[in-house]
């Protein structure tokens, strides 16, 4: 893969499949998510790393199963008992970050028990649906996250009635937001006026 900023080869494709064959191979329930679970889905964001969650009870098998792929924890991890919920990998090799979210609980946990397999670099690995990418933004207050929502609700790609049934059943009192952010997904503001062009003195 090409970074199109740089030119150069990025890695990306050969570190994601070292860090999801390793974690197939311990059987640690994960997803992958973030952008390239978009690009999966049929949304395709540039990436330049690797976005993947687990369970909290889980995280430490994670860990072990990255160490044995080459990859190095950049950030801490905290402890098996109480781990960071973010944890950064980073490849040797590569200089390419997998980034590892440590849930307790829902949205994600529910996202890792659907996820559906999907070729991911040529790797059969989980990958969320957009369904649930859509309640893990709806957590984020990050620019990106707002975008990658509202580009899926305007992808017309995600069933979003089915999303907030599951959000009613996981967290009802965050229904409103979901509702403001749809809306306003849908009805985007219209773009700032450019400005007149200069008349060329002649």
């Amino acid at each position: 893969m090409t970074d199109p900023s740089s030119g150069k080869r990025t890695g990306l494709a050969a570190t994601v499949r070292r860090a999801l064959r390793a974690l197939g191979k311990t059987g640690v329930p994960h997803c992958v998510i973030g952008a390239t679970a978009l690009a999966v889905r049929g949304l395709p964001r540039m990436t330049r790393d690797l976005d993947v969650a687990v369970l909290i009870d889980d995280a430490s098998r994670a860990w072990e199963a990255f160490a044995h792929a080459a990859l190095r924890a950049s950030t801490p991890t905290g402890s098996p008992d109480d781990p960071e919920r973010m944890v950064i990998f980073t490849d040797p090799k590569t200089g390419v970050e997998v980034d590892l979210l440590v849930a307790a609980g829902d949205p994600e946990a529910t996202a890792i028990a659907d996820a559906p397999r999907a070729n991911v670099f040529g790797v059969k690995a989980p990958v969320a649906m957009l369904e649930h990418l859509l309640l893990m933004y709806l957590y984020s207050n990050q620019p990106r996250h707002l975008g990658d929502f509202a580009a899926i609700v305007q992808s017309g790609k995600a069933d979003l009635s089915k999303a907030e049934k599951m959000l009613r059943a996981m967290h009802p009192e965050m229904v409103p937001t979901w509702k403001r952010r749809v809306a306003a997904a849908k009805s985007p503001p219209p773009p700032p006026p450019r400005p007149p062009r200069r008349r060329r003195r002649g």
